[in-house]
């Protein structure tokens, strides 16, 4: 009976031990400090209160208004407008998703192909092989869309 009241306490203070360390890393996201302490040139994905989102490098965050380089212009949006910030780091892997969605192509493809292949049919051996084709090509140009777009993200501020 101790053994189990003991068990019970130990849990008890874990549990409640924890809540302040979650509780601080929610304050932290919520730090417009942190924004203001990132490097010029960083990569940064703004998303505003009015639903649009802006890529960009860092130039420069003060008080009330964070200045970002799009597209070789200056941007400056004010806080209250700025409802996320993240930080991108990362390489865009579009090779590596090419060959991944032309291989999905060509077997979709291929598959296709071999189901309309008739062999009692003259012209009917072209199917699959322009399946295989034609389902390579649309795979690795998805694959590279796909690819162009994965990178990581890290939330840094967030105003709720």
């Amino acid at each position: 009976m101790k053994s189990r009241l003991l068990s019970l306490l130990v849990v008890l203070v874990f549990v409640t031990s924890q809540v302040p360390a979650v509780l601080g890393q929610q304050a932290a996201v919520n730090d417009w400090s942190a924004v203001q302490h990132l490097g010029t040139n960083v990569k940064v994905i703004v998303k505003q209160k009015d639903g649009k989102e802006v890529r960009g490098s860092m130039i420069e965050a003060n008080d009330t208004t964070l200045t970002i380089d799009r597209n070789g212009k200056p941007m400056s949006i004010a806080r209250s407008d700025v409802r996320q910030v993240y930080v991108t780091t990362g390489k865009a892997e579009k090779g590596k998703w090419a060959l991944i969605g032309s291989g999905i192509g060509a077997g979709a493809g291929g598959g296709i192909g071999a189901i309309k292949y008739d062999s009692s049919k003259d012209d009917y051996g072209i199917y699959p092989v322009m399946g295989v084709l034609i389902g390579t090509g649309a795979g690795a140009v998805g694959g590279l869309l796909f690819g162009q777009s994965r990178r990581k993200r890290e939330l840094v501020y967030s105003s709720f």
